[in-house]
Formats: structure tokens, C-alpha cells, sequence
């Protein structure tokens, strides 16, 4: 039985917890670390507790410097306040302190209309984490690029397919293109991968100029997730709020 170290928490609070640190991993991850924790506690003949797990979760993961928490907490901040600007949907969840590095989730308007200037949006949300940090730490980092689920690999796969099967290219947009390889695609086709590039700079562009305008904004959602590392609930409530009123709007879609 797990016992509480701290009575002033609730079982559900504390599992909450564990369950944000334990974010991204396996279901076989989470037995093998169950599964440690139990035999740390054999050993010391106790039973198992709340922080037996907790310890093992947090040691597994190497402690980021300030400056890479900063830049995170920035990368992340960017792509909450485009969503808030861009009024597409609702921010859920944002975090510093996911094992892969940070993360923000959102809920997409299932209703709405999916014009291009929705699908450019979606882009221009994507790429805003990149943006985030070369207008306001003046540099980028790998962190949006390395696979196909990263912000770059999402944003261009994309722009592919608003390219070749949604009906938005400028050139024979009613020609239908289903893409398996997109990798080859661009690489053997250059006019489709300059189509492709060229909506990418535009929504890129787009992203720095909201992040410009709404920096006061990002720095406030920023600083909050320099101090808890993941925001969400009624926490995240009250701090959009507050990160609302420092922020510049762009016309919503319609």
C-alpha cells in the first residue's frame, strides 16, 4: 500500500503530479519504474510511498540549466500566445518539464471552417515557437526540427498537403496528390518544394511579427513556467488571464 508523506496533499493531487513527470513515457517505462520503486522500499523495509517514484522519475532525467529552461519556457510560451492571438481554440496545457523537453497543448475548434486561412494559422501556430526564440533571444536551436512529429516536420508536412491534396495550391489546385514519401516528393519535385517553402516563409513571418507584438505577454507566460514548469487547470486559467490583458490581437477567423 502507498502511503502520503505530506497528509496535506490528497492521494489525487500527488498522483496528478506523478503523472505530468511520468509524461511521454511507455506503459512498460512506467511498470519498470513501478516496479524499482518497490524494490527500493523492499530493501529498506518500508513500504512503498508517493516519493519513492517520484525520486526515480526525477533522477532519470538530467536537471536543464536555467539558460535551455528559459529558452523552453520562451519556445513554449510562443506557440500558447499564437494560439491565444489567432483565437483558434483553447490552451490546455503548457510545459517546461515534459521528458522529451516542453510541450503546449490545445483544443482545435472541431467546427471550425477549414479554409486555407485556417490551415495557414495552424502554420503560422506551429512555427511559433521557433519564432519565439530568434525575436527574443536573437538565436534558434534544433528544438523545432529532428523528426517528423517536431514543429518543422508537422508545419511542413502540412504545407505539403495543402499543397497537393487540400486544394490550395495556386497551380491545378483541383489536381489531387495524395502524398506517401513526402521527403522524395520535395526532393524530386523543386516547383512543389518552392510552393511548399515559400508558404512556410510566409507563416514564419507571419509568427515573428505576432511574437514581436506580443512579447510583454510571452516574458509573463514565460516567467510563470520558469516557476512551476507545467501550467495547467485553474492555474493556467488565471495566468492566460493575466497574459490576455499584455498581449496584442489579431483579427480572429471567420
Amino acid at each position: 500500500m502507498i502511503e502520503q508523506n505530506d497528509a496535506s496533499e490528497s492521494a489525487r493531487d500527488v498522483l496528478h503530479r506523478l503523472a505530468l513527470k511520468a509524461r511521454g513515457m511507455s506503459g512498460a517505462d512506467v511498470e519498470r519504474l513501478v516496479r524499482d520503486a518497490r524494490q527500493k522500499a523492499r530493501r529498506e523495509t518500508r513500504p512503498l510511498a508517493f516519493a519513492d517514484i517520484h525520486d526515480i522519475l526525477t533522477s532519470a532525467r538530467p536537471e536543464r540549466p536555467q539558460p535551455l529552461r528559459w529558452r523552453m519556457a520562451i519556445h513554449e510560451a510562443g506557440h500558447a500566445v499564437a494560439r491565444l492571438v489567432l483565437d483558434l481554440g483553447r490552451v490546455t496545457a503548457v510545459s517546461i518539464d515534459g521528458p522529451a523537453g516542453g510541450y503546449t497543448e490545445g483544443e482545435t475548434p472541431t467546427m471550425e471552417a477549414e479554409t486555407e486561412q485556417f490551415f495557414t494559422a495552424l502554420l503560422v501556430i506551429r512555427l511559433a515557437g521557433r519564432a519565439a526564440e530568434e525575436e527574443m533571444l536573437g538565436s534558434v536551436t534544433a528544438g523545432a526540427g529532428g523528426s517528423p512529429d517536431s514543429d518543422l516536420g508537422q508545419a511542413t508536412e502540412l504545407a505539403v498537403a495543402m499543397e497537393t491534396a487540400l486544394g490550395f495550391a495556386e497551380t491545378s489546385p483541383l489536381l489531387y496528390r495524395p502524398v506517401e514519401d513526402r521527403s522524395s516528393l520535395l526532393a524530386y519535385n523543386p516547383l512543389l518544394a518552392e510552393r511548399v517553402s515559400a508558404r512556410l516563409d510566409a507563416a514564419y513571418e507571419r509568427a515573428r511579427d505576432l511574437i514581436h507584438r506580443s512579447s510583454d505577454a510571452i516574458r509573463v507566460l514565460a516567467g510563470e513556467l520558469m516557476a512551476h514548469d507545467t501550467l495547467e487547470g485553474m492555474h493556467l486559467v488565471a495566468v492566460l488571464r493575466e497574459v490576455r490583458k499584455r498581449m496584442m490581437s489579431e483579427e480572429p477567423l471567420t
